[in-house]
């Protein structure tokens, strides 16, 4: 009996290794999932794609600034300036796509901090930055802290597709690898 429960400990932290070297890998996700980045502690910034029509998806951007509320609050009372900027990978350079807009009822302050919601409708055609293979997009979001001056800049985990192969008349509108 103490030889099963020793097996069964071991395999237990295996498995609980492999969680948290997995958390620890870069976020990459496929164009549906939710790519997100955050520390643990200040941050969560995610990134993730709906179908509009054949040739259009909306990138949708998230943030979770974690702080007291109060300071939230202020933040946002102060006007928050939150910006969020869609970006393609091309050959290893990071090329602009488009701005994202503000979500009514956003920045918001809460118990966990300051939250925010940006969106924009983004052709296949600007998505595919990667003319031959795997595109990948991240989004860059902010807010500008007034009480320390300076703007607070977070970076969405990476979303990896094909978007060629999403408007190319080929019916496949989820991930194609």
């Amino acid at each position: 009996m103490k030889l099963s429960r020793l097996i069964a400990a071991s395999v237990i932290a295996g498995v609980m290794v492999l969680a948290q070297a997995a958390a620890i890998s870069p976020a990459y996700a496929d164009v549906h999932d939710v790519a997100c980045n955050y520390d643990h502690v200040t941050f969560n910034a995610c990134l993730n794609f709906q179908n509009v029509d054949a040739g259009t998806m909306n990138a949708h951007v998230g943030l979770d600034a974690f702080m007291p509320e109060r300071y939230a609050q202020e933040i946002v009372s102060y006007g928050a300036g939150v910006r969020a900027s869609l970006w393609g990978v091309a050959n290893g350079h990071e090329q602009f796509i488009a701005d994202l807009t503000i979500m009514p009822g956003w920045p918001a302050a809460g118990p966990d901090g300051l939250g925010a919601e940006l969106s924009a409708d983004v052709t296949i055609d600007d998505l595919n930055v990667n003319i031959h293979g795997d595109d990948e997009a991240f989004a860059i979001v902010s807010y500008f802290d007034y009480h320390t001056g300076s703007t607070k800049e977070f970076r969405t985990g990476t979303v990896h597709a094909d978007f060629a192969l999403l408007g190319g008349g080929g019916g496949c509108l989820l991930a194609c690898q």
